[in-house]
């Protein structure tokens, strides 16, 4: 069996485990933005501790200024804000209908790929972009 098949396999549970978690969590009189900062402190401290554990943490320092102006702008959108969004669709809603509809994240990755990116529009693609929408409505 592929190696990324597996690692694919892997994160889809570990990532469809998460939210039941996150549920309980926001559950209590608890702010989503609270949550959100709460969650983010431990995968700080731990990430910054496995950097200088393998031996990466020199590799910080040797990023270019646009490379790290866009990573740091891809977490706050998606750590911070999209993070944000999510704890209060799943505060008020069910995991069942909020984390599928959120999972439709790559519909809008791919639109924005081929619009700004450069990326081909397929049949494909398109018979795709059919499937999650029905699904979505499905959930509705």
């Amino acid at each position: 069996m592929d190696k990324s098949f597996i690692f694919a396999l892997l994160t889809a549970l570990i990532w469809g485990f998460a939210p039941a978690l996150e549920k309980m969590g926001l559950s209590g009189k608890i702010d989503p933005f609270a949550a959100v900062v709460i969650r983010n402190i431990p995968v700080a401290i731990i990430g910054l501790a496995g950097l200088v554990m393998v031996g990466r943490a020199g590799s910080v320092t040797a990023i270019d200024t646009k490379s790290l102006l866009f990573l740091i702008a891809g977490g706050l959108v998606a750590g911070l804000i999209g993070q944000y969004t999510f704890y209060s669709a799943l505060k008020a809603g069910h995991p069942s209908v909020v984390v599928p509809i959120t999972a439709t994240y790559p519909l809008v990755a791919m639109t924005i790929s081929v619009l700004f990116l450069g990326d081909a529009f397929t049949w494909q693609k398109f018979a795709g972009i059919l499937f999650v929408v029905t699904g979505v409505i499905f959930l509705k």
